[in-house]
């Protein structure tokens, strides 16, 4: 019985897990097509673009994560076909994402004004100065996809987020084509050719995903009942309560890295703040798409289980989380296998070697940035499927008590000591990240498997 069960899971959670991953790997390549181009272009703007996306990305998760706080309602109440009262959710989860989107620019903005007081390097600073200016008011827009993302998931359509992000990489790479390099007559924008490429994208994805709601069979009965949905106090309340625990949550994970950009620019006895920081980026893109395969499946995961939450089915929850992790841990060994094979050609895939001695200096530091990549996978394998089964059933709470601990005592002191201290640089700070991450999935799944016996159930 128990094999049968594991075995439909897996076929449910490959069935919205795939589509969500393929869209996870699209996110990922608009950045990685940036680090591509401007890698090609200049050395010292991918590393500018490389601190600023450090900024970015947190922000950009701090507003995802609260538009996460829909997956564990809108997916009860679809289980229960409830249909007026997810037009109001979406309703109102949209308009709470809004005024958040608004309060993470401004908060964007204020970093902005502080980088001068950041000890950057003075050949980045303005080059990270013009990215961000431009990038900064699109995060708005990326909330409204987020949410819009969150809904089609529920509602088990990952299909169609698939094809926008997939529409929206194709333009960004057309658009960055276009406006870096100064191509078919365009004027050669170099850094900030990039940063309009990806506003491009994002504009396009957002009519996209307006479009199809206004337009698909799909959700004619939304749309039908969407001038009847009303934004309700209850809503926003709960909205506001589940989603600042994800979003912070994602972001003290994600400084965790980001602080990493902002120690290796100020640069070290041994090493040099653009290499290094050239290097991290190679590397954050390489584990950032090995993790879009974590995500994907780690959101089949919360979508199947608020699913079965919202249908009081815990046996089936037990399922398909512990089915998600065997799916990410078989993800994992087959991804890692391929960055160790082809590690030491991986640097020339984003970084040019115009420059023989930068580009030397680059590849030895990110071949030996892969042994710690390797060594975290199962711990953030395990982290990113329990903490995607914890927002499914709405227990939020604890996990950023968890995540400050494991990131803000274990991660951040010990990449510091490792990287900064024993001038270990970028592949010293990344020898802190197995300890946190490792930390981070035991805590979870402690926590899955206490809310398993509390309704009757064994962990596994």
């Amino acid at each position: 019985m128990e094999k049968t069960n594991y075995i439909g899971e897996y076929k449910h959670l490959l069935k919205l897990g795939l589509p969500i991953t393929v869209a996870q790997v699209g996110f990922t390549l608009q950045g990685m097509a940036d680090t591509l181009m401007l890698g090609q272009h200049s050395p010292a703007e991918l590393a500018a673009a490389g601190f600023a996306n450090s900024l970015l990305i947190m922000a950009q998760l701090l507003g995802m994560g609260f538009c996460m706080a829909a997956v564990p309602t809108i997916g009860g109440l679809y289980s229960q076909r409830r249909h007026q009262d997810i037009a109001s959710e979406l309703k109102s989860s949209l308009f709470a994402d809004i005024l958040q989107g608004l309060f993470v620019c401004l908060l964007m903005y204020a970093s902005y004004a502080a980088l001068p007081l950041m000890g950057l390097d003075t050949e980045l600073l303005p080059l990270i100065r013009k990215y961000l200016l431009i990038l900064i008011p699109s995060l708005l827009i990326m909330n409204l996809c987020s949410g819009m993302k969150c809904f089609y998931d529920c509602l088990t359509d990952t299909r169609t987020t698939m094809w926008i992000v997939l529409a929206g990489n194709g333009c960004n790479i057309v658009c960055n084509w276009l406006l870096i390099f100064g191509n078919l007559g365009f004027p050669e924008m170099g850094i900030s050719g990039a940063a309009w490429a990806t506003v491009s994208s994002r504009i396009l994805m957002l009519v996209l995903y307006i479009g199809c709601f206004l337009l698909a069979r799909r959700y004619n009965i939304y749309r039908s009942l969407w001038r009847t949905a009303v934004v309700t106090r209850e809503s926003l309340l709960r909205h506001n309560r589940l989603g600042w625990p994800i979003a912070l949550q994602l972001t003290i994970e994600l400084a965790a890295f980001s602080g990493v950009a902002l120690a290796l620019g100020r640069g070290g006895i041994s090493w040099d703040a653009t290499s290094a920081l050239s290097a991290h980026q190679v590397g954050w893109q390489v584990s950032a798409f090995i993790y879009m395969f974590y995500i994907g499946l780690g959101s089949a995961v919360s979508i199947r289980v608020a699913h079965y939450h919202g249908i009081g089915g815990w046996r089936g929850i037990r399922f398909s989380a512990h089915a998600g992790y065997h799916l990410i841990i078989a993800v994992g060994v087959i991804t890692t296998s391929l960055v160790y094979i082809f590690r030491r050609q991986i640097t020339g895939v984003f970084v040019s070697d115009d420059d023989p001695v930068l580009f030397a200096s680059i590849s030895s530091t990110v071949v030996s940035m892969v042994w710690p990549m390797i060594f975290y996978q199962v711990g953030d394998g395990m982290q990113t499927c329990y903490v995607n089964a914890l927002r499914g059933i709405g227990d939020v709470k604890k996990l950023l008590k968890y995540s400050f601990f494991c990131y803000g005592l274990v991660t951040i002191p010990l990449s510091y000591l490792f990287g900064i201290i024993m001038d270990g640089g970028a592949t010293g700070i990344w020898w802190g990240f197995p300890f946190g991450l490792t930390m981070a999935g035991i805590l979870y799944m402690r926590r899955f498997i206490f809310q398993l016996k509390r309704n009757g159930l064994s962990g596994f």
